[in-house]
């Protein structure tokens, strides 16, 4: 087979031209007393028994009525008094309701939403070794729960009643499968209802998964997690390796007699039944190499503190469940069989709805709830999931999640991405981080303010010296000429400037911008060579004429010290000036880390560096020392396509702006117009559904990616971040 065959109507119930033992046999029976009654007139007698046995036959939402009329026997006649007990001993748990079994657990350990990163997979095959190992060892029972306690974050437990090595990633944790069990108590008395239970402080109802209409290729199962107060339990009641050989085998040979009796009596194949074939061989062949075959079965568990709310979000779960392919069964009658079957490590034979082998997980793919950072801090919002969202690049990176502290944010006007940086920068301001910020625009007042500092006018209140501490003064001036002059500096201008440094600017020089003028200005003259000229009009612009008093002026130069540092570059706005004094500003803020602490610096606009070569060609130089200097450089791009739009088309110096921001290994993505998401994802290296996340993302939410991990957040600024940020660019969504 060249196509995989997903996951479809429940097949676990063996057919006979499409119908069920329990139906065929209805049916016959039915038909048989049917017509003997016509042919010996008794229709009143015998007549009225056949009519009743073709009704039990009738189908009633995957049911048939003879089923359902079954269920509601054993319903009447059982106690309906449910009691759960569960104890964590030695490593194992004992589950009791009715009976006693040991059942080991573990508990993943993750980090964002793992469908957008693609560790979904990875998950995925870590679970189907361990159903493959299962197998080998024999007969055993595996589930796996994805729960969440109200609105607090989820937790993905594994569970099984075979002692089994857990897959990379998961932890022995005995308590979380008590806690599935019984809410975290050691025993919970439920009283069953024909459609819900009700407990001692709660109500809940058990959804089973009957069949699957969706497509293959995503996660089937997705739409089930994340409810509050909810458990999915996915069960596998796993054969033993041979037992599931004889069991694949039989499977496709019935069907292949069940066909030919059907062609024989003149009946041709339905889609259904092709694709039953078809699953059947598929399954055959998986077993051959040695997957594990197992019973199917999938719960979920919602709960609400009364009836009309778990009504209510009971029929909201259906509905979801219907618009993502997925069919579910209410319980009416079984609440308290389906308690007990959804329970961790249970086998749930009975409740079992489909054959599956271990490579069907990768249509399942779960979990795909969002764990967060698992950083601490204060929040900066919550994840689609609705756990809280903490970041800090310099704790992630101390963890070992990112490989460096340098963040990029990028955001059309209006969708918050101020907000990320005014909140991001306060919260650092709180843990005792020095922070500066690169103000080309004015807009961070208010955060000086907050910390009680004015912002400095470049220019106005005084000079930045951008040599001073530099790990590189040399690099940094050829840097600062080029983006004055506005373009690259020659060969002979390089060597030249490099000279005048050496002879005019020995190390520790307090003001190298005026001596480098001075060594420079007998080149002034017309009459001069057009590259030393050139560098000395240029080195005069920086010391006499129109950039003058930025970073070389009058009277000692401006100290960055205290917490907070804004240097206001408005006045420099929409001038061909910005550049220069946007490289400037950062190398002189990046002296914020002193080595005792982490530090940010914050540059806004960075369009006005990375359509500098020679600015752009000096920061990723820098960005390397940013781990060495505890700094974290924030680049804040309002527009993506102002990355597109640096040099041309597959030119170097496209590819050094995007291999910069590539290096970031942060980023907070949000809307982006649809024309410019592209782009991101070439740039960024995006995968598939990282891009179909982007583009749906309403005002206020970003794509946050940290290392490997991805998260969707909701922005939640609090009252002291509402008090820095603008509220027309925020979001009040």
């Amino acid at each position: 087979m060249t196509e995989r065959v997903p996951l479809g109507a429940s097949d676990v119930a063996v057919r006979w031209l499409g119908l069920t033992r329990l139906q065929a046999l209805g049916a016959v029976a039915g038909v048989v007393l049917v017509a003997d009654a016509l042919v010996r007139t008794r229709l009143a007698g015998e007549g009225g028994l056949g009519l009743g046995a073709l009704a039990t036959a009738l189908p009633v939402e995957g049911a048939t009525l003879g089923q359902r009329a079954a269920v509601a026997l054993a319903y009447l006649g059982r106690r309906h008094w449910v009691r759960v007990s569960a104890a964590s001993v030695g490593g194992v748990t004992v589950i009791e309701s009715p009976r006693a079994r040991t059942v080991r657990g573990s508990r993943l350990a993750h980090r964002g939403r793992l469908d957008l990163s693609g560790a979904d997979r990875e998950v995925a095959a870590g679970v189907a070794r361990l159903l493959d190992a299962a197998a080998l060892g024999g007969r055993a029972a595996v589930s796996l729960h994805v729960h969440r306690e109200g609105a607090g974050p989820a937790q993905t437990v594994l569970a099984s009643d075979a002692d089994v090595a857990w897959p990379p990633g998961w932890h022995d944790d005995g308590p979380a499968l008590a806690d599935l069990a019984t809410a975290g108590g050691l025993q919970v008395d439920w009283l069953e209802r024909w459609g819900y239970l009700r407990g001692p402080d709660h109500v809940a109802t058990v959804l089973r998964l009957r069949d699957v209409a969706a497509s293959p290729g995503r996660g089937l199962l997705a739409s089930l997690e994340g409810w509050p107060g909810s458990t999915l339990s996915v069960h596998w009641d796993v054969l033993s390796a041979t037992e599931g050989r004889r069991r694949a085998e039989r499977a496709v040979h019935h069907d292949a007699s069940e066909r030919a009796a059907a062609r024989g009596v003149g009946f041709r194949d339905t889609a259904r039944a092709h694709v039953l074939a078809s699953r059947a061989r598929q399954r055959e062949q998986e077993v051959a190499t040695g997957r594990a075959l197992a019973r199917l079965s999938v719960f979920l568990v919602v709960r609400a503190d009364r009836r009309a709310t778990l009504l209510a979000a009971r029929a909201a779960a259906l509905a979801r469940a219907r618009s993502a392919g997925l069919r579910l069964d209410r319980g009416g009658g079984l609440q308290a069989p389906w308690l007990r079957a959804q329970l961790p490590g249970a086998a749930g034979r009975a409740s079992a709805t489909h054959w599956a082998t271990a490579a069907d997980l990768d249509d399942l793919r779960l979990p795909g709830h969002d764990a967060g950072t698992r950083s601490r801090g204060t929040p900066l919002g919550r994840v689609a999931g609705g756990d809280d969202f903490r970041f800090d690049p310099f704790d992630l990176y101390r963890e070992g999640v990112v490989a460096n502290p340098n963040i990029v944010v990028a955001g059309s006007i209006g969708t918050g991405k101020s907000t990320v940086v005014k909140m991001l920068l306060r919260r650092a301001l709180a843990r005792g981080r020095r922070v500066v910020v690169v103000d080309p625009k004015g807009e961070y007042a208010a955060l000086a303010a907050h910390a009680g500092v004015a912002p400095l006018r470049l220019g106005v209140d005084g000079w930045c010296d951008p040599f001073d501490g530099a790990s590189d003064p040399r690099a940094l001036a050829r840097a600062v000429v080029a983006a004055a002059l506005g373009q690259r500096l020659s060969a002979e201008q390089h060597f030249d400037l490099d000279e005048a440094w050496r002879l005019a600017s020995p190390a520790g020089a307090e003001r190298p911008l005026r001596d480098l003028a001075r060594h420079f200005r007998g080149d002034l003259a017309p009459g001069a060579d057009p590259g030393r000229r050139a560098l000395a009009l240029t080195l005069r612009r920086l010391t006499e004429g129109d950039l003058a008093g930025l970073f070389d002026g009058d009277g000692p130069a401006l100290r960055l010290a205290g917490e907070a540092t804004i240097l206001d570059l408005s006045a420099l706005w929409a001038t061909p000036a910005l550049p220069v004094a946007a490289l400037s500003a950062v190398a002189a803020a990046q002296r914020v880390a002193d080595g005792t602490a982490p530090g940010y610096v914050a540059l806004d606009e960075a369009w006005a560096l990375l359509g500098d070569d020679a600015a752009l060609a000096w920061l990723r130089g820098s960005w390397k020392l940013a781990r060495a200097r505890g700094l974290s450089h924030i680049l804040v791009l309002h527009r993506w396509g102002d990355v597109a739009a640096v040099g041309d088309a597959g030119s170097r110096q496209r590819e050094q702006a995007r291999g910069l921001l590539r290096e970031c290994e942060s980023a907070w993505l949000l809307r982006q117009p649809a024309d410019e998401a592209a782009d991101m994802a070439r740039a960024l290296g995006l995968r598939a559904p990282e891009v179909a996340a982007l583009t749906g993302l309403a005002r206020g939410e970003a794509l946050v990616r940290y290392g490997r991990h991805r998260s969707l957040v909701r922005l939640a600024p609090d009252d002291a971040d509402r008090g820095l940020i603008d509220t027309d660019a925020a979001m009040r969504a």
